[in-house]
């Protein structure tokens, strides 16, 4: 398990007090986390989180998952058969994360 550092791309306010953070991470374990905090991001409450692959896929690396628990992100990959991923050369992925 390794702890990422995203890259934010994108930090959109809607109105109100809900933002929408478009991130980019590289995966480099079968589960890794991301953490977010009030004062590097903006957000106090994670409401919603997806993943999306965007390099890297092949039979070692087909799907990527995200939960969160608090501020912090699980992220999780697996194989083209549903094990635990082993090989995240070039793989890169994006997270969006709902957040207030």
């Amino acid at each position: 398990m390794g702890a990422l550092t995203p890259t934010l791309n994108v930090k959109t306010e809607f109105s109100g007090e809900w933002k929408l953070l478009i991130m980019d991470i590289t995966p480099a374990s079968a589960s890794d986390t991301v953490t977010l905090t009030a004062a590097t991001h903006g957000v106090t409450e994670i409401i919603g989180v997806a993943a999306f692959l965007k390099t890297g896929f092949d039979a070692a690396l087909q799907t990527i998952w995200a939960t969160f628990s608090g501020l912090v992100i699980t992220v999780t990959t697996e194989t083209s058969a549903g094990g635990v991923a082993t090989d995240w050369t070039g793989a890169t992925a994006q997270l969006w994360v709902i957040a207030r």
